[in-house]
């Protein structure tokens, strides 16, 4: 079946480069399960370099194709969630400039995939009441684009804390993923959730952080995978831990991280594996934190 749907996607990318809109519209849908079936291969495998060296490719054979199929929302999605994962995986720890480029970019993606220029325009420019009609609007259909959106915009400004934009960023990422977190807050196993509670553990109380929602949200998002989605405890570290300057809390989270099995959560081995590295790096800045 893998064959066949690597043969299928690679006819359909000849067809795309030498046929009229009509087939190409065609191709493109076929090509959309064999997309996320990569995706899915992705985030499942057990190799990082594999797939830090793949998904660069992939990103730009999604953006592609909304070239010339801008409606495909579902490609759009993809290419949002891939921008997330090589920026957070591969390229934030080395990188911060270019991983804020990425994030932008997944912003931008993510909003193609949401397909309301009226409710964009509302969340990201409007006035207050006009962001939370738009957001009130919003639905369950709505929440796979939004999450990405969230994600990446999430990142984006805890790269930026110091650039003025961000925190008028903030002012309006936080009622999106607390709306975010009423429509489904158990996505990708807790994902809104970790990013609700990583936004109010950044920043201390006197700039308008809150530990006690960021605890509150990080233990709904462990509940959500029974502490299988690794990266809610990396996540956990770095903004609860360090926003209450609890050494201890801080070295136990990224332990347990190091200590879990691999294969606890197969479909999302990947970001497993990836959290496993953040932790190694960031345990040993324990002594120099909190000492």
């Amino acid at each position: 079946m893998k064959k066949q749907r690597a043969a299928i996607a690679a006819l359909a990318w000849v067809a795309v480069s030498v046929t009229g809109c009509s087939t190409t519209r065609l191709t493109v849908d076929l090509m959309a399960p064999v997309l996320r079936d990569t995706t899915t291969a992705a985030l499942r495998s057990q190799d990082p370099q594999l797939v830090r060296e793949a998904l660069p490719t992939s990103i730009l054979l999604l953006q592609g194709l909304l070239e010339s199929h801008p409606e495909q929302s579902e490609v759009a999605r993809l290419a949002s969630m891939l921008s997330f994962s090589y920026a957070y995986a591969f390229v934030e720890d080395e990188d911060p400039a270019r991983a804020s480029t990425l994030y932008r970019q997944g912003i931008e993606l993510g909003w193609r995939a949401f397909g309301d220029p009226d409710h964009e325009q509302a969340i990201r420019s409007g006035d207050f009441p006009s962001l939370r009609e738009a957001l009130a609007a919003c639905d369950p259909g709505d929440a796979p684009a939004l999450l990405w959106i969230a994600a990446n915009w999430s990142s984006w400004i805890q790269l930026n804390l110091a650039d003025p934009r961000a925190a008028a960023d903030l002012a309006r990422v936080l009622p999106l993923v607390t709306r975010l977190v009423e429509l489904d807050g158990d996505a990708f196993w807790g994902m809104p959730h970790i990013l609700l509670g990583s936004l109010h553990g950044a920043r201390p109380a006197m700039l308008g952080g809150d530990s006690a929602a960021s605890l509150a949200e990080f233990e709904l998002a462990f509940a959500a995978s029974d502490r299988t989605l690794l990266m809610a405890q990396v996540f956990y570290a770095r903004t609860y831990c360090m926003q209450v300057f609890d050494g201890d809390l801080y070295r136990s989270s990224l332990r347990e991280v190091l200590d879990a099995p691999a294969g606890q959560l197969p479909d999302a081995e990947l970001m497993n594996a990836v959290a496993r590295e953040k932790a190694a790096r960031l345990l040993p800045l324990a002594d120099e934190i909190f000492d």
